[in-house]
């Protein structure tokens, strides 16, 4: 029988192993007769014992190629011809969780992890994933085992092991799909690539907008209306999701990109893939979305960004939603603070499994409260600037003083004032705060932009992602300790019969001035991602200013008059302090003045860019406790 094996191939989020490690160790596999449960696969696996392909008690594999990996493991995971791949290091073992649990849900047996340095190695092993120690040619042992980060040397250096591992398989006799660890698999991607068998390559991309649907000639190679982007070389490539034939132009095509990439250490190994392909590149002649790169030697297609989703068009846009189609991956690019940000969008989108084996993250007691918004900002100028209604690569970036840049800062400040009340609120209390959903009017971008990403579908305002305006990366741990994301309540990891009316309490608090000065998020404005199946919509259930069970709850009321201090809260609260879940129906005038800075606060982060510079998010302006005037 097959067996099933593990190997995960990271790109923004993984570690190589020390020189010193080289990898000629191999994981024992699992037999395939060994059911495992899709719902919590490293548990089921805890009970498995490990044993080699061959039913003996080491492994037997000894054609090694380059990175370690033995053409006789890959064969024996190889499932019709094809192989799924992605690698880490052990900073990365819960996004590595991630990736493999999403694929165990889907049934998605033929996948692999390899593992950078021996900590991964040895965790894999133990709860019965299956991997090999692939080491690194040129990080040395310390670094191997650390964060990356994004554009750093370390990073550099780790790209050159994953092309090395590409040019491996391209040359093992069966067709791989290569994956960085940030992305979650929501649908079995073979199928579709096997729609295409005429292209050598297939790769994801940076493009923003959705183009398989410009021209007649593409119907006809549509199947369930799903096709690739209409030409293979528009836009620039994203080698997080690559499928590669078994071809003697992926071959070709690899070798010299890892020889360029070996020859010059200042070469990124994304853009020399995109010179490669794009050299002699042709449009696709039938319409299919395939053509010629790479001066003829292979056949290219590009992803469809709305099926095989960077991270602006699946968390910034929610295109799959707005397109009404059912996405196969979402990749973590486009965010703006490093891995914490990463796990942050994952969890925001109900989509991160990392949680599964880690139930102090569902443990403590929680508050959360309603967001409130100024109620005089015009949202018509932020729609004004957004999809269908404006073209703005023809229009001029923002600058300093543009009404639509004041309203959008005046906006967000306010809601960072209330974030900054709760968390003082909370910490008193012993809490830990559920993020609200941001509210934004205009996009984040790493340039001068005037309102939204160039080339992107982006609707305005929106439900912004919490890293367009918090610095969670420089809050280190205790991010996690203080706050948890928005979307907390569906969270997939959620125990069961835990999100209850009996186990919350709504807090109601006497409107002040302030408060009659703003509105709700207008309700048009959906929170909550969809699920996989776009047929599936429960609403803003995971959001707990709209969740029936906590709408449901009964109320516990702070008095007629703001409270004086933090321990005036607590008290006015004692009959509330064991229940799991208080809900404040707003934080606008819990007290009479600020509580914020009794305690340490999460840095707040910017907005980019206007033309010249960024802008600081402020909140000493911000007016959160005018009394009410009499009637």
């Amino acid at each position: 029988a097959l067996t099933m094996m593990v190997m995960v191939f990271a790109l923004l989020a993984c570690a190589p192993a020390p020189v010193g490690a080289r990898a000629t160790v191999e994981a024992r596999a699992v037999g395939e007769g060994d059911v495992l449960r899709a719902v919590a696969p490293r548990r089921a696996l805890r009970s498995l014992p490990f044993m080699s392909h061959s039913g003996l008690s080491s492994p037997t594999h000894r054609h090694h190629m380059s990175t370690g990996v033995s053409l006789e493991l890959i064969e024996r995971i190889a499932i019709e011809h094809a192989i799924i791949v992605t690698w880490a290091n052990f900073h990365y073992f819960d996004f590595a969780m991630n990736w493999v649990n999403h694929l165990e849900a889907l049934g998605v047996k033929n996948y692999i992890v390899g593992a950078m340095d021996e900590d991964l190695y040895e965790a894999l092993r133990k709860i019965g994933v299956n991997s090999w120690l692939m080491g690194s040619k040129t990080i040395d042992a310390g670094a191997v085992k650390r964060d990356f980060g994004w554009g750093t040397p370390t990073f550099h250096k780790m790209g050159r092991d994953k092309i090395r591992l590409i040019n491996d398989f391209t040359k093992s006799g069966v067709d791989v799909l290569i994956s960085d660890i940030d992305v979650a698999w929501m649908r079995n991607p073979i199928p579709f690539f096997r729609r295409y068998p005429s292209a050598d390559i297939l790769v994801s991309s940076d493009n923003l907008s959705n183009s398989t649907h410009r021209t007649e000639r593409q119907a006809q190679f549509r199947v369930d209306d799903e096709g690739l982007q209409e030409h293979p070389c528009g836009g620039t490539a994203n080698i997080g999701m690559m499928w590669f034939r078994s071809t003697k132009g992926s071959q070709a095509l690899t070798d010299e990109w890892v020889r360029n990439l070996e020859k010059d250490d200042k070469l990124w190994d994304q853009a020399e893939f995109n010179n490669l392909m794009r050299r002699g590149c042709q449009s696709s002649p039938d319409g299919s979305g395939v053509g010629a790169g790479y001066d003829g030697k292979v056949q290219l297609g590009a992803l469809p960004v709305a099926l095989f989703n960077n991270g602006h068009t699946f968390f910034t846009q929610r295109l799959p939603e707005h397109l009404k189609v059912k996405p196969y991956a979402l990749h973590a690019t486009f965010q703006y603070e490093g891995t914490p940000g990463k796990r942050n969008r994952i969890r925001e989108a109900n989509q991160w499994l990392g949680d599964r084996d880690t139930p102090e993250y569902f443990e403590q007691k929680f508050m959360s409260y309603t967001p409130r918004v100024l109620a005089d900002v015009a949202l018509d100028d932020f729609a004004a600037l957004g999809h269908p209604n404006t073209k703005t690569k023809s229009m001029p970036p923002l600058k300093e003083g543009d009404p639509v840049l004041k309203e959008h800062m005046r906006m967000v400040q306010h809601q960072i004032k209330q974030l900054y009340e709760a968390n003082a609120i909370a910490k008193k209390l012993g809490r830990v705060l559920i993020l609200p959903p941001f509210f934004c009017g205009l996009d984040r971008v790493w340039f001068p932009h005037a309102g939204v990403f160039p080339g992107s579908m982006l609707r305005l305002p929106f439900i912004c992602p919490a890293d367009h305006v918090m610095a969670m990366e420089p809050y280190g741990a205790k991010f996690t300790q203080e706050y948890r994301e928005y979307s907390f309540l569906r969270n997939p990891s959620m125990p069961a019969g835990v999100v209850t009316r009996d186990n919350a309490r709504r807090v109601s608090v006497p409107p002040n001035g302030s408060f009659l000065k703003t509105r709700d998020i207008p309700s048009e404005y959906a929170m909550c991602f969809k699920s996989g199946d776009t047929n599936e919509d429960d609403g803003d259930e995971c959001v707990p200013a709209r969740n029936r069970e906590f709408l449901a709850a009964q109320s516990v009321s702070l008095g007629s008059d703001a409270l004086a201090t933090l321990d005036d809260v607590a008290a006015a609260l004692s009959s509330v302090r064991d229940v799991k879940f208080i809900h404040f129906e707003t934080v606008i005038g819990v007290t009479t003045y600020s509580q914020a800075k009794t305690t340490e606060q999460l840095r707040m982060g910017i907005f980019c860019c206007r033309l010249g510079s960024h802008d600081f998010y402020k909140v000493d302006e911000v007016e959160l406790f005018e009394k009410a005037t009499a009637a």
